[in-house]
């Protein structure tokens, strides 16, 4: 008696596993891949820290990245001029266009020492290293999100 219900719930979980599966092929997607298409996504600390950013997948590669949105305050923004942040925004704009061009699963890794991949130096601004979880958080969010638009 308790065989046959392990053995029912094992048939049970194996036809969703298939079900899934044959969900994601229906998809385009190759497994454990991400679809083409606009991708969007969000890293957000309370009001203080926004980077919002928008990229194009193409068989796994980055063919376009941008921020939509990058601030921190009212000096720390994406049209910010005037030093150190307009230095800071520029580290953030080089560590995101370093993805393009390249295999996003490849290259997202590299963010993670963002010190190898942006050479704009900043003088004068406490935690000045640039903070590229932020972009890693906001491009696994866009991921988890799914295609924006295709």
């Amino acid at each position: 008696m308790k065989l046959d219900r392990v053995v029912g719930v094992v048939g049970i979980a194996l036809a969703i596993v298939a079900g899934f599966l044959a969900g994601c092929a229906d998809t385009g997607a190759p497994l454990g891949g991400y679809e083409d298409g606009t991708y969007r996504g969000i890293f957000a600390d309370e009001d203080a820290i926004q980077v919002n950013v928008e990229f194009v997948l193409e068989d796994g590669v980055v063919t376009e990245a941008s921020f939509r949105h990058l601030r921190r305050d009212d000096d720390y923004h994406l049209e910010a001029d005037e030093e150190p942040y307009a230095s800071v925004v520029q580290q953030y704009q080089e560590a995101l266009d370093h993805l393009v061009g390249a295999d996003l699963q490849d290259q997202l890794t590299d963010l993670y020492h963002p010190e190898n991949i942006v050479t704009t130096q900043v003088d004068g601004y406490t935690a000045a290293t640039l903070r590229s979880n932020k972009i890693l958080s906001a491009i696994r969010d866009g991921l988890n999100r799914g295609v924006y638009s295709y």
